[in-house]
């Protein structure tokens, strides 16, 4: 999810300025998580040893379970913005770790209900089958009354580029709507996929 980060590092300047002109002495240092669990981990030790006193990130929820166990250890905290898996609301398994973004234990319900009153009645699921995308697929699926109700369930991996599979399980299964848990790119072609495989129902 790189594309999104330039935007992260002006809110997080932003907020150091704030923070300065009221009197702070603070100081922005980045490392890229790579939105990968081993990338982020080396990239926490990295902030350690570059002496942080707090975390905000990362954005994708398997980067901060894998950086909460290297940031825990040393003492400190971390505030994700972005990481939504409801695995992280377990303090004990993840010491010192807080979000300002809902968990997707409720953002499920939520989009169950967004999908019901939107008229559709047979969904078929398609989702990246990382911690994110799996935590917020299995979320709404239970709030809508699990895997017998759903036209089809897809996942794909968060590297795929060809979706030829999961466009074809919607069509053959003559899904009603769509319910996408994707990033940007992915979801993108997903939709033109449906578009030109003359899918029909809304998404």
């Amino acid at each position: 999810i790189a594309v999104y980060a330039p935007p992260f590092t002006v809110a997080a300047q932003m907020a150091i300025d704030d923070l300065n002109a009221a009197g702070g002495n603070f100081e922005l240092v980045e490392a890229d998580s790579g939105c990968d669990g081993t990338v982020a981990a080396t990239a926490a030790q990295t902030l350690i040893d570059a002496g942080v006193v707090a975390v905000a990130g990362a954005a994708c929820s398997g980067a901060s379970m894998a950086a909460n166990a290297v940031l825990s250890a040393a003492g400190i905290p971390m505030i994700s913005y972005a990481s939504t898996n409801p695995g992280l609301s377990d303090a004990t398994a993840y010491p010192d770790f807080f979000r300002v973004v809902p968990s997707d234990a409720l953002q499920g319900p939520a989009l169950s209900d967004v999908v019901g009153d939107g008229g559709s009645n047979n969904p078929a699921l398609l989702y990246m089958t990382n911690d994110y995308g799996s935590g917020f697929a299995d979320s709404f699926e239970t709030a809508w009354g699990g895997s017998d109700f759903l036209c089809t369930k897809q996942g794909y991996a968060d590297t795929a580029t060809d979706f030829s599979a999961q466009i074809q399980a919607v069509m053959d299964n003559e899904c009603d709507s769509v319910v996408l848990i994707s990033y940007a790119a992915d979801g993108a072609q997903i939709i033109e996929d449906l578009a030109t495989a003359g899918f029909t129902g809304s998404i």
